[in-house]
Order: structure tokens, then C-alpha cells, then sequence
């Protein structure tokens, strides 16, 4: 299993979020987490990834456990972080966004080249390669935050809320990347408020709610389930 966390709890200093919530997700694998707002989402994927420290539960990767380690020692070992939001630096132009998120290769060749696969993989911002980050549209950044992390070919994308704010046009080119890029070998563990869109090409979901896990099935049978079609997905 290339990733697994077990009985998360964690929470922001005295309030408690999760209650032992559980997700896994093997090689090649996509899932998505879909559940009520304040269900414990985005605290989960942060508790993964080390921005939070699990009270009790393992986060594992490769087999190996990870829990108690930092963000940066993650990276490392190939799990990328895409936050919801605030996800590049609006200040600095595209190339020096994609320079950035190219620093975990350690030598400049091998940042340049990624550099150059990436403008060829992501023709939108080979456009817009001298523009700051900051001035371009929602749609744009996100594919920009997806290529930034895609660049360093990690093994685990986490994402949060990746289709927030977007127009129906670039939430679809930014499932048409995370499709693509998922193919390539690149697992993926997505929260997401577009219930609909994030099952329908997930390999298997789950649902969060107050804090614990719900449900887990295929993304299919998520999208069929009578129960998640009334509470999450508008009937």
C-alpha cells in the first residue's frame, strides 16, 4: 500500500477534528475524501502530510511510517502538498514558481530540464512563462501548482479542494491533468466539495464525517450509493 493512515486523531491545539479516521491509497491509485464541511477533510490530508501531528494514529508510505515526520523530510521521500488557495508565490513570475518547486532535484541541469518537460506537458504556461503568478486566473494557477509539483515526478500528490473557485472549463482541464498525470504512475489522495466530479474519476472514495470515516467504496459505487447521492451529491 503506497499510502495508509490509521486511526487518525488530530486537531489545532485543544479542539479535536479527527476521531480515528482512516484512508489508504495503493500505487496508481486516485482517491478522493468527500464529506460535509468541517467533516475533517482538509485536517486529515494535513495530518498526512506533517502540518499537523496526529495525536494517536500512523500515517505510512511505502511501508514505512512517516507519522512524526516534517513536511520537508516528505517531500523527500515524494509526497507533493498542493494546499486549497494560496497554492503559489503571486510576487514571483511563472519560471521562477516552477524553479522553486524544482529544488528538491539539487542541481540546477536537472531543474532546467524539468523545467522544459514541464512547459512542454503544460503549453498554458509556456505562455505565460514571464507573467507573475499572482496575475493569472484561478484556473491557471492551480494547473500551475499541479505542474510545479508534477515536475519532481513525486509518488503521492496530495490535493485540497481543487476545483474551489474555478469556471466548469478549468475544473475540467485540471481533472483532464490529474488524470494524465495519475497514468504516468503518480498516486493521488484529493479532498474535494465537487463531490461528483472527484468520484467520477476516482478509483475508490471515502467519506468523512465529524471527523471519522463513513463510507469507503469505489468511486462508482460511491456515485450510485442512494445515501451519498442525497447528502452530498444534491439528490
Amino acid at each position: 500500500m503506497r499510502l495508509e493512515a490509521k486511526d487518525i486523531y488530530a486537531g489545532y491545539g485543544k479542539i479535536e477534528v479527527l476521531h480515528g479516521a482512516s484512508i489508504r491509497a495503493a500505487e496508481r491509485e486516485i482517491i478522493c475524501i468527500i464529506g460535509p464541511n468541517g467533516s475533517g477533510k482538509s485536517t486529515l490530508l494535513k495530518a498526512v502530510f506533517g502540518l499537523l501531528k496526529p495525536t494517536k494514529g500512523t500515517v505510512s508510505f511505502d511501508g514505512k511510517d512517516i507519522t512524526r515526520l516534517e513536511p520537508e523530510q516528505k517531500v523527500r521521500l515524494g509526497i507533493a502538498f498542493i494546499p486549497q488557495g494560496r497554492n503559489v508565490f503571486p510576487s514571483l513570475t511563472v519560471r521562477e514558481n516552477l524553479e522553486m518547486g524544482g529544488t528538491v532535484l539539487g542541481d540546477a541541469k536537472a531543474v532546467q530540464l524539468a523545467i522544459e518537460e514541464a512547459l512542454d506537458s503544460y503549453p498554458l504556461l509556456s505562455r505565460k512563462i514571464r507573467d507573475r503568478a499572482g496575475n493569472l486566473s484561478g484556473g491557471e494557477k492551480q494547473i500551475l501548482s499541479l505542474a510545479r509539483a508534477d515536475m519532481v515526478k513525486p509518488g503521492l500528490i496530495l490535493m485540497d479542494e481543487p476545483s474551489i473557485g474555478l469556471s466548469p472549463r478549468m475544473i475540467d482541464e485540471v481533472y483532464s491533468k490529474i488524470t494524465e498525470i495519475n497514468r504516468r504512475g503518480t498516486t493521488f489522495a484529493i479532498v474535494e466539495q465537487n463531490a461528483r466530479k472527484a468520484l467520477s474519476i476516482a478509483h475508490r472514495g471515502y467519506v468523512l464525517d465529524l471527523g471519522q470515516t463513513r463510507l469507503e467504496d469505489t468511486g462508482a459505487e460511491l456515485l450510485n450509493n442512494e445515501e451519498v447521492k442525497k447528502l452530498y451529491l444534491g439528490g
